[in-house]
């Protein structure tokens, strides 16, 4: 017998809502089909994020980088790994003969990717360590408007502070 972790249950149920959602169970009548991606980082990336911070936190602590300077390279650290994450898994949907429709990146979260094809190559494209959820590609515009929206809160909070300076 084996045993399956209640981590592992959930896990899978959750990617099976989000295939369900997503519309990805269709007939196989070799319509395409759209979804929103999760992304997340690999076990390796996430190894590496924390081997740095913990140097950076060793640098901090003994005075050789100040909080800016700690705070600026786990930033640019993070980053990177998001850009190398979002390139591995739009060759990887390139492969599976998915299109990589758009893509959020917001700071310091894993991208999101807008992702169109086969029912089939969604599916398959599940599989992928790097796959954290899926959901319907309406999900993907209501993300896209909120961050939107708060940019221009923030831009328009950063007008009235400079208006209120001046």
């Amino acid at each position: 017998m084996t045993n399956v972790s209640r981590r592992q249950v959930l896990a899978a149920t959750g990617v099976g809502l989000g295939i369900a959602t997503a519309g990805c169970t269709g007939t196989g009548s070799g319509e395409e089909r759209s979804a929103t991606v999760f992304l997340q980082q690999s076990e390796e990336a996430r190894a590496e994020l924390q081997r740095e911070g913990q140097q950076l936190r060793q640098q901090l602590q003994s005075g050789n980088i100040t909080r800016q300077e700690f705070r600026s390279q786990v930033s640019e650290l993070q980053s990177e790994l998001n850009e190398e994450l979002e390139e591995s898994a739009r060759t990887e949907a390139e492969s599976l003969g998915l299109t990589v429709e758009d893509s959020i990146t917001a700071q310091g979260s894993p991208p999101l990717l807008l992702v169109s094809g086969s029912p089939d190559a969604l599916l398959d494209y599940v599989d992928l360590d790097i796959v954290n959820a899926v959901s319907s590609a309406d999900r993907f515009e209501e993300i896209q408007q909120q961050q939107q929206q708060q940019q221009q809160q923030q831009q328009t909070q950063a007008n009235q502070t400079a208006q209120q300076s001046g």
